[in-house]
């Protein structure tokens, strides 16, 4: 008997759980909030996204309403990527995600960022070329820097290794580009 009401209580759960990635909203439960400072008024404080930190890669990437796949093998010896998620309308549905990562070594001077967005943005700046990834994404690469959109979801990848050529500059990056997809 006990084992029959285990059974709908899980099924619950699971639909739950599914509700909640099909709601399109941040869920913030396991997130660290931070807090404005300075003399913002209360309607002040509604234009500026709230920011979060990520405890863990792992909770920052189960909180996200939408997939996303960070890249995992780096062409430096880099340190683990650090998270942040700014929530632009206060409703947990428009979200940037700040990835970065530098190089063990501080003296390299390498530096990794990726930034995604879940709502259309327009980036300045000289379009530069276009480049194709693994999956036919188009891409769109400017000296260390790469953009691209998937279903949906926009993508801005930037690389500084100043120890590479250009040339491997553009391919590790397109590498990198290529793990997200």
């Amino acid at each position: 008997m006990k084992k029959l009401s285990f059974i709908p209580i899980v099924l619950v759960l699971l639909l739950f759980g599914c509700q909640q990635k099909q709601n399109d909203a941040l869920d913030t439960s396991k997130l660290e909030r931070v807090e404005q400072t300075g003399n913002a008024t209360e309607e002040q404080l509604k234009s500026i996204p709230i920011q979060y930190n990520v405890p863990s890669l792992k909770l920052g990437l189960e909180a996200l309403p939408f997939e996303l796949n960070p890249p995992k093998d780096f062409p430096f010896e880099a340190m683990p990527l650090k998270m942040t998620i700014e929530d632009f309308k206060h409703d947990g549905k428009e979200l940037v995600v700040n990835f970065n990562s530098f190089s063990k070594n501080k003296e390299d001077n390498i530096i990794f960022m990726i930034t995604v967005h879940n709502f259309e943005v327009e980036y300045g700046g000289p379009l530069g070329e276009e480049v194709q990834l693994s999956d036919g994404t188009v891409g769109n690469y400017h000296e260390g820097s790469l953009i691209f959109t998937k279903e949906g979801i926009y993508y801005m990848l930037g690389y500084s290794n100043p120890d590479i050529t250009s040339i491997q500059l553009k391919k590790d990056i397109i590498a990198l580009a290529n793990q997200m997809l």
